[in-house]
């Protein structure tokens, strides 16, 4: 039985981080698109992400330059964080 979040789930916490509406982002969102998706929305993303896994995000350095929901996921599998 897998405990990891879903992928909707991790969505769903990018999207509070960012403070848009659910069902703004998509799987295949860059922070090109997204406004909010700044320095400062990168920071919000990887705290919210943090609490979300349980403490095993911040640690993750390659996390900080992830401008993409696809690279943000991609860097969440190879730490066996998301399936």
């Amino acid at each position: 039985m897998n405990s990891n979040p879903s992928i909707l789930t991790v969505l769903s916490c990018i999207e509070t981080a960012l403070g848009l509406s659910r069902g703004s982002l998509k799987e295949n969102s860059s922070s090109s698109e997204i406004n909010n998706w700044d320095s400062l929305g990168q920071v919000d993303i990887i705290m919210a992400l943090d609490v979300l896994f349980g403490g095993r995000v911040n640690s993750i350095s390659e996390m900080a330059d992830a401008n993409s929901i696809p690279e943000i996921f991609s860097i969440l599998r190879r730490n066996h964080l998301l399936s």
